[in-house]
C-alpha cells in the first residue's frame, strides 16, 4: 500500500475517533436540549393574533380548540383555523362544549372527547393532541382521551414557575412518562412578566433540560383574566429565538410526542330517559341545569324554599338596564343531562312559574356534531303572583336535531321563580311515506 493510501486511511480513522468522542457524554457536548411548546386553549378569536406573532418568529404553537364554539361570537372561525394550520400551527382537541370533566360520567366524557376529535378531523385537520378543560384529569379522563385516539393529553399547574408548584419539576421529561397527563405550566394571566417567562426557560435549562409546555389562552391587552399581552408574547418569542445556542427550541406538542394519527372512535350514544333530569330542581346545583345570560344583563340566582313541589325552587332577579336576557336551562351537553330530541318532531314544554315581569321559553337544539344552536322563543306569559303553568308546543324541530334545552327567560327587570319542568315529545307521522305505499288515484294523490 503506498504512502498516500496509508495517510488517507489514518485520517479517516482519526475522523471516526473524533466523531465518537464528540458524541460521547464525556466529550463536553452541548447541554441537553430544552423544548418549549406554546399550548393555547379554547379557540378564542384573539388567538389568531398570537398565531401571527409566533409565525413572525418562525415558531409554531399547538392550539387546543373547543369545536362546538368555532364560528361563534368571540371565537375563531373555520377560515382562521385553516390559516393557522396552513402556517404550520397544530390544531388539537379540547372537547365539544368545554365541560368540567370532574362532574360528568364516563360515557358523557367520551362523547365530549371523541366527538370533538371527529369534528376536527372531519374539517380536515390532523388531530393527535388533547388538553383537558380546566387542566385536571383523573384516571377515567386519561383513559377516555386515550380511548378516543389521542397520542397525548395535557394537564396544567404541574411545572414549577415563579407563581407556584414549588415541589414540581422544572420541565416534563422527553418522552413524557404518561402521555395522557403531560405536565404543563400554570395558566398564564396578565400579571405574568417577561422576566418570569424567561426564568421559566432558564430554570429548565439549568436543571438539565426537558419539555416546557406553556399554557396560554387569549392574546390581547386587558381582555380577560387569562390573557397575555401581544407585546409580552412578541418579546418572549424574540428572546426564545436567541436561546438556540443554549440548546433550546420551540416545537408543537405533536412534534415532541410523535406517533401516527389513530382512527376515529365512535362514542357511546346517549340513552333515552323518562322525563327531565332533576325536573323539580331538588338536587344541589341544581344538577343537570345551568344558568345562562346574554347581552347586558346582571342576573342574581337564588335557590329558594318557595317551591311548588318538594322543597326548592330557583329564583332569578334582574335589575337595572337589561338589553339581553337570563334563564335557567338544561345543561347543554352531549346527552347526560339534555333530553334527546329528533328532527321534525314537535315538543310541548312545561314549567311552573311566579314572576313580576313577562317571561317566555327560550329553546336551543343540539345538532349531529354536538353543537348547540339557538332555535326559537315562545310567546310571552303574563306576570303571575301565584304558581302558574307555562305550556307551549314548538314547531317541528330543525333537520339534524339530536337534543333540546329550554327554560323560562327574563328580558326585563323583575323576578322570576320556576319549578317543576316537563317535556313531551310528539313524533310526526311522515304522511308522504304512507302515500308512497297507496295505489295511485287522482283523489289519493291530491290528499297526499
Amino acid at each position: 500500500m503506498d504512502a498516500r493510501k496509508l495517510l488517507d486511511r489514518a485520517l479517516t480513522c482519526a475522523g471516526v475517533v473524533l466523531l465518537v468522542l464528540a458524541l460521547s457524554p464525556s466529550a463536553g457536548a452541548a447541554p441537553p436540549r430544552t423544548v418549549v411548546s406554546f399550548t393555547v386553549d379554547d379557540g378564542t378569536a384573539s388567538q389568531s393574533a398570537g398565531a401571527r406573532i409566533l409565525s413572525e418568529h418562525r415558531m409554531r404553537g399547538t392550539f387546543y380548540v373547543v369545536s362546538g364554539s368555532i364560528g361563534q361570537p368571540g371565537y375563531l372561525g373555520m377560515d382562521d383555523l385553516r390559516r393557522m394550520a396552513a402556517a404550520g400551527h397544530e390544531i388539537g382537541g379540547h372537547t365539544v362544549n368545554h365541560p368540567d370533566i370532574g362532574t360528568v360520567g364516563p360515557d358523557e366524557l367520551r362523547r365530549e372527547i371523541c366527538q370533538d376529535r371527529a369534528n376536527l378531523t372531519g374539517w380536515g385537520f390532523r388531530v393527535t393532541s388533547f388538553a383537558y378543560p380546566f387542566g385536571t384529569a383523573d384516571r377515567s379522563a386519561q383513559r377516555a382521551a386515550q380511548d378516543c385516539g389521542y397520542n397525548s393529553a395535557r394537564i396544567t399547574g404541574s411545572i414549577r414557575t415563579a407563581r407556584g408548584c414549588d415541589n414540581c419539576p422544572t420541565a416534563e421529561a422527553i418522552p413524557p412518562p404518561n402521555p395522557m397527563a403531560v405536565r404543563g405550566t400554570g395558566m398564564v394571566d396578565p400579571s405574568w412578566t417577561l422576566d418570569e417567562l424567561k426564568r421559566l426557560v432558564r430554570d429548565a435549562e439549568a436543571d438539565g433540560g426537558g419539555w416546557v409546555p406553556l399554557v396560554l389562552h387569549q392574546t390581547c391587552d386587558f381582555c380577560g383574566s387569562l390573557s397575555i399581552s401581544p407585546r409580552v408574547l412578541d418579546q418572549f418569542a424574540s428572546w426564545l429565538a436567541t436561546r438556540e445556542s443554549h440548546g433550546t427550541v420551540v416545537r408543537t406538542v405533536d412534534q415532541v410526542v410523535g406517533g401516527e394519527s389513530g382512527p376515529l372512535v365512535r362514542p357511546p350514544a346517549p340513552q333515552p330517559r323518562a322525563g327531565l333530569v332533576n325536573a323539580s330542581l331538588e338536587e344541589p346545583g341544581p344538577r343537570g341545569w345551568a344558568t345562562s345570560s346574554s347581552g347586558r344583563a346582571s342576573p342574581k340566582w337564588t335557590l329558594v324554599p318557595d317551591a311548588r313541589s318538594g322543597r326548592w325552587a330557583q329564583r332569578l332577579d334582574l335589575a337595572g338596564e337589561v338589553s339581553g336576557d337570563a334563564k335557567l336551562l338544561q345543561r347543554m351537553d352531549m346527552g347526560e343531562a339534555a333530553p334527546l330530541a329528533h328532527e321534525n318532531n314537535t315538543y310541548t314544554l312545561n314549567a311552573w312559574y311566579k314572576s313580576t315581569a313577562p317571561t317566555q321559553f327560550a329553546v336551543y337544539y343540539r345538532d349531529r356534531s354536538g353543537f348547540w344552536r339557538y332555535w326559537i322563543t315562545s310567546p310571552f306569559f303574563a306576570p303571575a303572583n301565584g304558581w302558574t303553568a307555562a305550556t307551549w308546543t314548538t314547531p317541528e324541530a330543525p333537520p339534524g336535531t339530536t337534543g333540546l334545552s329550554f327554560g323560562l327567560a327574563l328580558s326585563t327587570p323583575g323576578s322570576l321563580t320556576t319549578d317543576d319542568y316537563g317535556l313531551q315529545e310528539h313524533p310526526q307521522v311522515r304522511h308522504e311515506r304512507l302515500c308512497d305505499r297507496l295505489p295511485w288515484t287522482p283523489l289519493l294523490r291530491w290528499l297526499c
